[in-house]
């Protein structure tokens, strides 16, 4: 199904979703308020004054990847996000390994920020129940029942919730950050300005954190249905949302890292930045309303990344690459009704399964995203792949960038894979990488019997798109 011209939405809501709540499904997935929390601290313990530029440098890194992305989008729309765009130049089988990676990847990250949810909820309402072990699997149900109920009732209204959400939590901070300039009036710090202390190993390796906090940027491709415009609304706001989460990034590194008492030093030390941050400059009182943006933005990652999930799976089931059921929408909201339930269980379980083995929850977000970041690189790594083969494939202009997109973009996630790997890391991320291959492992033996029982099926995988006329 790839004809321009046809209407094959399963049942979805077909060119409803305006080019606005589009770019809110990618900034909701990628969470800029949760990075901002903790992102600057991490990266400061290597980079030191360099920190904002390692942002820098990894926004750069995004927008090459963003490019790779926006050559298929700008030419191929469809419910399955990456595992639709790369069909005409990976085949079925490499469609599948990107969904299927990609899909690993939404699911993880949203299990991992459920968690952060919970922690930031109870936070904000300094109930000590709400801390427990109990207080916290209960809350984490209780959210991701209403998110499940949201993504349910239509992709407008959880695309327009979850932009609230982001919007609200960006603006709490970014206040915050305002008005410690104005107490402080230092405005201009020559120390980061200059790099000083910085050393080029440093900013490198802190580049492998900057391009984590990008995952999910690519998010709203999965609107590729619903989107009133997706050839243009998608590739803008894949685009837009890197640059805006670059500029916040920037923005918030070098502005902790100015104010807080000790420089960077003392940052990266830190094991609640904005909350120390605030307390040195007499701002205590804020911590609440704080909190409160870092519950909305990791609830915003819950229900984004449902949408994408599920979407997905929706593509597969038309395409009878799994199940016809999961290829159901709901006769009434016109939402992948189906395919969202089949996510809830993968989503709850982990979180559930590490809070119970003792895992603090701000420790279970930390673990679980890392397994979902292994599933985005790889399905970008392919994206970087096939752009400039689906160029060449078209014969169009723009394949020597293309190229060097493609090899860039390649290079740089090549790298940061293998910093996660070697040396090798203290347990539990020592371990993190297996899980992510035991996962992969599982889909591709399932594409495997697929493929033997029904070899036609196999093959149609990724079809479920329309492609520009």
């Amino acid at each position: 199904m790839s004809s321009s011209a046809s209407d094959h939405s399963g049942g979805l809501a077909r060119r409803s979703v305006s080019a606005l709540e589009v770019g809110a499904q990618s900034v909701a997935n990628i969470a800029p308020s949760a990075v901002i929390a903790f992102g600057p601290a991490a990266m400061a313990a290597s980079a030191g004054n360099g920190a904002w530029f390692s942002f820098f440098l990894g926004t750069l890194i995004a927008l090459v990847i963003a490019y790779c992305i926006v050559i298929f989008a700008r030419r191929r729309a469809g419910v399955g996000s990456l595992y639709s765009l790369v069909r005409p130049v990976l085949g079925p089988a490499g469609s599948f390994v990107t969904g299927w990676a990609l899909f690993i990847g939404v699911v993880a990250i949203a299990s991992g920020s459920l968690a952060g949810a919970g922690f930031f909820v109870a936070q904000t309402f300094g109930i000590d129940a709400l801390n427990s072990m109990g207080g916290q699997i209960a809350l984490d149900i209780v959210i991701l029942i209403g998110a499940l109920y949201l993504t349910m009732a239509g992709a407008r209204r959880s695309a327009r919730v979850s932009a609230t959400l982001e919007v609200i939590s960006i603006s709490l901070i970014l206040i915050i950050l305002i008005i410690i300039y104005f107490k402080s009036g230092h405005v201009f710090d020559t120390a980061q300005l200059s790099l000083s202390g910085a050393t080029v190993g440093g900013v490198v390796f802190a580049i492998v954190l900057a391009i984590l906090g990008f995952v999910g940027f690519e998010s709203a491709a999965a609107l590729g249905e619903e989107s009133q415009d997706p050839f243009r609304s998608i590739p803008r706001a894949v685009v837009g949302s890197a640059l805006l989460a670059g500029f916040l990034y920037i923005f918030a590194t070098y502005t902790q890292v100015a104010q807080f008492k000790g420089g960077a030093a003392a940052l990266a030390k830190s094991g609640s930045p904005m909350d120390d941050l605030t307390a040195q400059w007499g701002l205590a009182f804020l911590q609440p309303a704080m909190n409160f943006g870092f519950a909305a933005s990791f609830i915003a990652v819950v229900m984004a990344c449902i949408t994408v999930g599920s979407r997905i799976l929706f593509g597969m089931g038309n395409e009878g690459v799994i199940p016809a059921w999961f290829g159901k929408a709901h006769p009434r909201h016109r939402t992948p009704s189906n395919a969202i339930l089949a996510v809830a269980p993968l989503v709850i379980i982990p979180t559930v399964l590490v809070l119970l083995a003792g895992t603090a929850p701000l420790g279970a977000t930390t673990y679980i995203d890392t397994v979902g970041v292994f599933g985005y690189m790889l399905a970008y790594a392919l994206v970087c792949v096939g752009a400039p083969l689906f160029l060449k494939s078209l014969g169009t202009k723009g394949l020597a960038a293309a190229w060097v997109a493609g090899i860039v973009g390649l290079a740089s996630l090549a790298y940061v894979f293998y910093r996660n790997v070697w040396p090798v890391p203290p347990s539990p991320f020592n371990q993190l990488p297996y899980w992510f291959m035991a996962a992969l492992v599982i889909g591709l033996a399932g594409y495997a019997v697929v493929f033997v029982r029904n070899p036609e099926k196999a093959r149609a995988a990724g079809t479920f798109a329309d492609d520009a006329d």
